[in-house]
């Protein structure tokens, strides 16, 4: 792993923060990157045009083939707040976190992809409304969904986190305390697809996860984009061990959404075709709350409802099902 560090080219922005406060505290801004040049730039200028400005920006390229690392190098060179790590080998996505989480140096903590985009006020918002609820541990917000062109698609608004039973509630736009951090560890390296949300599921069960109602984020839908292009039945499975792991324990949820988390492990069970796991989860989810659960699985006997939208069965704000 080699690690190198922006030298002292011309700034390409004043590094004054904007103010939220008598205090500036230092932001740590994680982005990973694997073969990801086609966007690249994009977010890593998103970073750059943050109307707060003191934060560092990790950028690990995960053993990129494509022009990934000179892209890198580039930005490095322009700005001594950005540094570079690169893996040796690819380690795919958790590795990657916990390497740039390793090296972060910050009092909030975030991390991003390299196909997304931040609104300009998007760090500034989410520091403020930290620095304004000391009892929270994680801010997240809405987002919208581009297209590969960046053209709005839909609305992702933030969602309960009480709904981590059974969905990702917290999306793509986030920013979380040191201490969050600290507690928490790293993240799974062995639930690459669902890395993310067994993180949150954690978090929940020890922090206070609080919605910010502002469209600060832009998640981009392509056909390269890990989710669209990752198997949908691989992606269900990571997220199913991370519900096994956390639903007896969520004890801020509903009952109901407990149930109903329950309900989309006997369904990917069923998918398995392992008919004794499945039983089990049932079995548990009727325990849990009877009526619920019952009327979930009559929903998914007449079939869908309503037809997918694009995005809607992963992340951001996807249920697991």
């Amino acid at each position: 792993m080699r690690v190198s560090a922006g030298d002292s080219a011309p700034q390409v922005a004043s590094h004054t923060p904007r103010a939220v406060g008598d205090r500036q505290p230092l932001i740590s801004i994680i982005l990973p990157s694997y073969n990801g040049s086609r966007y690249l730039r994009e977010a890593i200028e998103s970073c750059l045009i943050q109307t707060y400005q003191n934060w560092e920006l990790i950028l690990v390229d995960d053993c990129s083939t494509d022009s990934t690392p000179e892209i890198i190098a580039e930005y490095a060179r322009r700005d001594r707040r950005i540094r570079s790590i690169r893996h040796e080998v690819n380690k795919k996505l958790p590795a990657a976190l916990n390497t740039g989480h390793a090296a972060a140096r910050g009092e909030y903590l975030t991390w991003t992809s390299d196909d997304n985009r931040w609104l300009p006020s998007a760090i500034e918002e989410m520091v403020r409304f930290l620095e304004e609820h000391p009892t929270v541990g994680v801010v997240y917000t809405d987002a919208v969904l581009i297209d590969d062109a960046g053209q709005y698609m839909r609305d992702f608004p933030a969602l309960p986190a009480s709904r981590l039973a059974y969905m990702d509630a917290l999306g793509a736009c986030f920013l979380y305390r040191r201490t969050v951090y600290e507690t928490l560890g790293g993240y799974d390296t062995e639930l690459f697809l669902a890395e993310d949300y067994e993180y949150w599921l954690r978090a929940y069960r020890q922090f206070e996860l609080a919605p910010l109602h502002r469209t600060l984020y832009e998640y981009r839908w392509h056909d390269q984009s890990l989710t669209k292009s990752a198997n949908r039945l691989a992606i269900r499975t990571s997220a199913e061990r991370a519900l096994r792991r956390h639903l007896p324990y969520l004890r801020h949820s509903l009952p109901e959404d407990v149930a109903r988390g329950w309900t989309v492990c006997a369904a990917n069970a069923v998918r398995r075709r392992d008919f004794i796991q499945a039983a089990t989860a049932y079995a548990r989810a009727l325990r849990t709350h009877p009526g619920s659960s019952l009327g979930y699985v009559a929903k998914k006997l007449v079939g869908r409802l309503r037809p997918r939208r694009a995005g809607s069965e992963m992340m951001p704000n996807g249920e697991w099902s």
